[in-house]
């Protein structure tokens, strides 16, 4: 059992944060978890990365080994069922920012999990077999331990219910809209011109981009000048969307961009259309509303939570439907632009970084 819990100024409890996911993974969820620490060092004790309590792991050789090390284990974990390292002990209460490190550490009823989203499970054909695997056992070992939950959205919460029942302390709080993208700093795309729609996010399977350069081919809108513009990393299923993208005139697939470049995107385009299959939280939806654009979302879906009423849906699988939410966002009249935008910002106002420092330090202030 643990000791007494050592406690910041005020009472407040001392944290240890399992911050092992910045280690393989610079998207949205390393956002989330990195503004979290920056928000609340005086109540954080220490930050671990794999096995080790680092003050920042950026590049060198030890980065690359404790790299190596978390690979090696969750593999072996997702895999085999196990490993034959003992998982790390603890003692103090942690927060871990992604449920697969409960698996490689003492898990405890005081401890609290963050969760973006259930995909290996209600998913797994997006994701290689071995990470349900993993995922499914570190959710058993939370609901077993009766730990803490955290969700990004409610309907992540939701997806956690129904797998598992309701288990205590499980509480919503909806990142923030990332700061680092800032309207005053813009910067042109090179050879883009026209009307285009616009698409932010990962290139594969999960973001649906193959279905949604179909429903682009299908709309007839390249024909009358407006272009499809993606970009985003690559994850699986990526080879097919850039063969699609390479054979379907009108498609532009973008390497690597700036912020300036990305803020010149979200202020220039028509539209945006981001009807993925599955979403944590949808941050490239909240910050294109607040450029002001228009999106088209996946409908009943954790952007449509985000986005509100103020957006155009349609389901992942329709991709006629999707078609017609194209065609209706390049030729959406200018009244009615106005008034969905009105309606989208105020949904987006819930999304600020003072709400949501003040909500997770209400979260980590509770006594465990």
């Amino acid at each position: 059992m643990r000791g007494e819990i050592e406690s910041a100024e005020g009472g407040m409890p001392l944290w240890d944060i399992d911050f092992s996911s910045a280690l393989e993974n610079r998207t949205g969820k390393y956002f989330i978890g990195r503004d979290i620490i920056v928000d609340h060092r005086a109540l954080i004790r220490r930050v671990y990365y794999w096995r080790r309590a680092l003050p920042d792991p950026e590049g060198g050789l030890g980065t690359r080994l404790l790299r190596l090390g978390l690979k090696l284990e969750t593999r072996s974990r997702g895999m085999f069922g196990g490993s034959p390292v003992p998982p790390r002990g603890a003692s103090a209460p942690t927060l871990h920012l992604d449920p697969f490190s409960v698996l490689h550490s003492v898990l405890h009823s005081k401890d609290i999990v963050l969760v973006h989203d259930l995909g290996p499970l209600t998913d797994p054909d997006l994701f290689q077999p071995w990470l349900e695997r993993l995922y499914r056992a570190a959710y058993r070992k939370i609901v077993e331990t009766r730990a803490r939950t955290v969700f990004v959205s409610g309907a992540s919460r939701d997806a956690f219910k129904a797998l598992f029942g309701a288990t205590p302390g499980m509480t919503v709080i909806y990142p923030h809209i990332r700061c680092g993208i800032r309207h005053q700093d813009q910067q042109p795309v090179a050879k883009l011109s026209g009307p285009y729609l616009l698409t932010v996010g990962s290139l594969g399977r999960r973001k649906n981009q193959l279905a949604t350069i179909r429903a682009y081919a299908q709309s007839g809108l390249a024909a009358r000048g407006f272009s499809f513009v993606l970009c985003g990393a690559r994850e699986p299923g990526a080879d097919a969307v850039e063969r699609a993208a390479v054979a379907t005139p009108g498609v532009r697939l973008l390497p690597y961009v700036s912020d300036a470049e990305l803020t010149w995107l979200y202020s220039n385009a028509a539209g945006f259309v981001l009807v993925s299959r599955l979403e944590g939280f949808g941050m490239p939806v909240a910050e294109a509303i607040s450029h002001g654009m228009v999106p088209l979302v996946t409908q009943s879906s954790v952007l449509e939570e985000v986005a509100g009423r103020g957006a155009l849906t349609a389901s992942a699988s329709d991709e006629q439907g999707i078609a017609a939410g194209m065609i209706h966002l390049a030729m959406m009249s200018a009244a009615e632009r106005r008034r969905r935008v009105e309606a989208l910002r105020l949904s987006v106002h819930r999304f600020t970084a003072e709400g949501f420092a003040e909500s997770w330090r209400r979260e980590l202030s509770l006594q465990p």
